[in-house]
């Protein structure tokens, strides 16, 4: 079957190109957009009974017109004269609240974040029936789901008993980032500790040490200031991607944030001269990603020492995505607070003049009538292209390793050689690849003679820092004179350059027609004998 099905990276030549409606024909794009709007007076109480003509919804400046709008009112769909209820109702008029909480064990303290658990086990009583939670940790770099969304408290009180406990979740005292410390304590103490190399031991150091304080040279302090933004992204991936991973059942969805110690201040990154990347810079796809999923985020501070930089990002997480953060004595009865505050609200839903292309668009939501009023809602949304999403599904797969297949997801079978140290210093290594792409899984169209599919090729690679490079797509455009089989396989060979050090490698095969993938996830390390896997996706 190969050999009738030709496989190429990149486009065909203009004679043999389909036209382009063959693959995509005319795609329209209903996907809602639903807004969570408070209303309150001066006092702060809740201003209930308005209708969908009391809003004004602005677009990036431009007025929309409300498609949908209903009242929810203690968790209860309110009959409104002005419209349906938005479609993420779901039946009936209960709403439920699904609570994702994320929880960074490599940036928190286990001593500090402990009284903050204890409150979200206490105050779980505070939720409804019907209301959901989950239960996430990033630690050493990876990703844990503890509990999937859940009514059933015993377990979630059975994940939160594991971050209480610290066991294996030992917080930041266990996490790369203290060996990260001790790297550069050797260097200050007047050089790299034995057997260090500079590029390899000075790009991840910690991000909590004062930058005032170290008497680094300006390369080291380069290295340091590069491996703060790279922390800091890396979490804001993993929280990105559990958002994009997990199943949520219709209903208000609510992120609870405990981040600990995110780097904050803005980063000068080596060889980039006098730029500087301020956190917000990175913090921001957070907030594109909390829009785009309905997300609203709630942080949530462990019980340490105040830092006003880091309070101030936390409350602007909170103001984009229309909720609230909960610092100092009140992060003791976080969840309490979050479940009044998501009790009531207005829910207004439209539907935007999809173009995906990436951008991003305001949104700001007024009140007709005078009188002092104020509200909250998010800030925005990312109007995301087809291949910003599938690449963030690949990246959601590579954090997540006990991430499951989609109900008839074939294994993708991925064959390794043995790596080839390469560049200066033979710091890098060629990795040969060989992906047998699963061409009968996806949907094939005929043209002229010939039946033809176009699908996307990616690999990811997280090193044992949690260092990411960026995603490459690879188009390949196959042809046959058949119809494949469904079991047909076409192999392609490719060579990967690294570093050397081990990684994880995320293949993924992407259909950009039908949104169908699958995907292996395997490790690659330095030296290593020529292996075949079929991959847990």
């Amino acid at each position: 079957m190969g050999l009738g099905w030709p496989l190429a990276a990149g486009g065909q030549t203009p004679a043999q190109s389909p036209p382009p409606d063959l693959f995509f024909g005319d795609e329209i794009d209903v996907r809602v957009i639903n807004l969570e709007v408070v209303v309150e007076d001066r006092s702060g109480n809740r201003v209930h009974g308005l209708e969908a003509d009391d809003f004004r919804l602005l677009v990036n400046g431009v007025e929309l017109e409300v498609d949908y709008f209903t009242e929810i009112l203690e968790n209860r769909a309110v009959e409104s004269r002005d419209g349906g209820a938005p479609p993420a109702i779901g039946e009936g008029d209960s709403v439920p609240t699904h609570y994702l909480l994320f929880v960074d064990d490599d940036h928190t303290h286990v001593t500090f974040r402990k009284p903050v658990i204890r409150g979200f086990v206490r105050q779980l009583v505070n939720l409804g029936l019907d209301d959901q939670v989950a239960v996430v940790v990033q630690s050493r770099r990876r990703l844990q789901v503890l509990s999937q969304f859940t009514t059933d408290r015993r377990r979630t009180r059975a994940a939160l008993a594991e971050l209480e406990r610290g066991r294996p979740f030992g917080g930041l005292l266990r996490s790369p980032r203290l060996i990260d410390q001790s790297r550069v304590a050797g260097n200050r103490a007047g050089g790299l500790p034995p057997g260090a190399r500079f590029d390899e031991d000075l790009t991840s150091v910690a991000a909590d040490l004062p930058f005032a304080a170290m008497d680094l040279p300006s390369a080291a302090s380069e290295a340091r200031a590069e491996s703060l933004a790279r922390d800091l992204e890396f979490s804001v991936t993993a929280v990105s991607s559990t958002m994009r991973s997990l199943d949520v059942p219709g209903g208000r969805k609510v992120l609870l944030l405990v981040a600990g110690d995110w780097p904050v201040g803005s980063f000068r990154l080596a060889g980039q001269g006098i730029g500087l990347r301020p956190d917000w810079n990175i913090l921001d796809a957070l907030v594109d990603t909390a829009n785009v999923l309905g997300y609203t985020v709630y942080p949530v501070d462990q019980q340490t020492r105040p830092s006003l930089m880091r309070w101030q990002n936390l409350r602007q997480l909170a103001e984009q995505t229309g909720g609230r953060a909960y610092v100092a004595g009140a992060n003791l009865r976080a969840l309490r607070h979050v479940s009044e505050d998501v009790a009531n609200y207005y829910w207004l839903g439209f539907v935007p003049d999809y173009r995906r292309d990436d951008r991003a668009h305001d949104v700001r939501v007024e009140l007709r009538r005078p009188g002092g009023l104020r509200v909250r809602a998010r800030s925005g949304y990312v109007d995301l292209s087809r291949r910003a999403e599938a690449d963030m599904e690949t990246q959601g797969r590579l954090l997540f390793p006990e991430a499951t297949r989609s109900r008839g997801e074939p294994v993708l079978r991925v064959e390794t050689g043995e790596p080839e140290p390469t560049g200066p210093f033979r710091r890098k290594m060629l990795v040969p690849v060989t992906v047998h792409i699963p061409v009968g899984y996806f949907p094939v169209f005929p043209f002229e003679d010939r039946f033809l599919a176009r699908l996307e090729l990616r690999f990811a690679v997280v090193d044992r820092n949690g260092q990411q490079a960026r995603i490459p797509v690879i188009p390949l455009s196959l042809a046959g004179r058949t119809q494949p089989a469904p079991d047909a396989v076409v192999p392609y060979d490719t060579v990967l350059t690294l570093r050397r050090r081990p990684h994880d490698l995320l293949v993924s095969v992407h259909d950009p027609v039908s949104r169908q993938t699958v995907s292996t996830r395997l490790q690659v390390s330095s030296r290593m004998d020529p292996t075949t896997t079929g991959g847990s996706p």
